[in-house]
């Protein structure tokens, strides 16, 4: 079983849980742990396991990789921008446009590093 560290992930649970408007004490019952428990998730205090991870995430009704990948700055500036499309403003701010990009070639390099060691063997 694969335990994640402390390293905010509970912090990210807790921006997700907040924005999705669930307390601690519904997600303690989903969980089937005590509000305590659920608690020292939030605050980074204990060991996360994959399981209990993704319970969470899909109690939030989000995959595991959006609550590891969750930032708050981005998420807000992309509530803010929904806000500005509604009264007429359309574009990313450049550093969050780079930031998505950034991301995506990430990704397209590691789907072609995966790619090269699947045809080698």
């Amino acid at each position: 079983m694969r335990i994640f560290d402390s390293m905010n992930i509970g912090s990210k649970i807790r921006k997700i849980r907040e924005i999705k408007g669930y307390s601690q004490e519904n997600m303690a019952i989903d969980l089937d742990m005590s509000v305590t428990g659920y608690g020292k998730i939030e605050r980074n205090q204990v060991a996360l396991s994959v399981e209990k991870l993704e319970q969470i995430s899909k109690i939030l009704g989000v995959q595991v990789d959006q609550i590891l990948g969750f930032d708050e700055s981005i998420a807000f500036n992309n509530f803010n921008s929904s806000i500005n499309n509604q009264i007429g403003h359309s574009s990313f701010p450049p550093e969050i446009e780079q930031l998505y990009k950034d991301k995506i070639q990430l990704l397209e390099d590691k789907i072609s590093y995966l790619q090269e060691k699947l045809n080698s063997k």
